[in-house]
């Protein structure tokens, strides 16, 4: 009789094929302790942007619980964003209904997003983070882009006054078809409407000139950064 074929897995036998048996079925042949953890790795690579993360000591939730506001958001990444490679300004975190590695399907979809800063500095000016977004913002738009959202971008920098201690926190949450929620300290501030700012928010983090290229892509969540 002849030797049974063997396809290997890591090494042993995944399942036998003996051209003599006319009811091969490799499934039914499959070695169940080889099906466990093959299913194991699928899993853990579907579920990989849902996973809790710390940086810095600060920690994130792998999940924003939902409330009657907003639907349950998974946390996509979480960075540090450093300045002189010396000083920790802020993580970063980039929560969303479903988690992409695709920036510009990111950018694009229509779905509640939160972006969160939390400061690690001992003490900053409300305004001097802000005005550090604003010109990250622009070197991410078109000069066109600039002119049209430059009335929401001063919206925005009037939402920020005094000063930020280590630990607050600032979040811009996008609303599909209303606009950008902003809240600091935990006080909302306010609505910017439509789309278009947000979109050049995400830009500063995800977008063609990033913070750096290490934080876009541990915001989007790729390995091996």
């Amino acid at each position: 009789m002849a030797e049974p074929d063997r396809l290997q897995y890591l090494g042993e036998p995944l399942f036998t094929f003996n051209a003599n048996n006319k009811n091969n079925n490799p499934v039914e042949n499959m070695k169940i302790s080889q099906i466990i953890p093959s299913l194991a790795l699928l899993l853990a690579i579907v579920s990989g942007h849902s996973k809790a993360q710390t940086v810095s000591d600060v920690n994130f939730s792998d999940t924003l619980p939902a409330d009657t506001q907003y639907p349950n958001l998974n946390l996509n990444g979480a960075a540090l964003r450093e300045l002189y490679l010396l000083i920790d300004t802020y993580v970063g975190a980039l929560y969303l209904e479903q988690p992409s590695q695709s920036a510009q399907e990111i950018i694009q979809s229509q779905q509640h997003k939160r972006m969160i800063f939390h400061v690690l500095l001992k003490k900053v000016s409300a305004r001097r983070l802000s005005n550090a977004l604003y010109e990250a913002l622009v070197l991410n738009i078109s000069q066109q882009q600039h002119q049209v959202i430059q009335a929401d971008i001063d919206t925005m920098l009037s939402f920020f006054k005094g000063n930020l201690t280590s630990g607050e926190e600032a979040s811009f949450h996008y609303i599909p078809n209303q606009g950008t929620r902003v809240t600091v300290a935990g006080k909302e501030k306010g609505v910017i409407p439509g789309k278009a700012f947000f979109d050049a928010m995400l830009k500063v983090w995800i977008g063609k000139s990033p913070v750096t290229r290490k934080f876009k892509n541990q915001i989007l969540g790729i390995a091996g950064v």
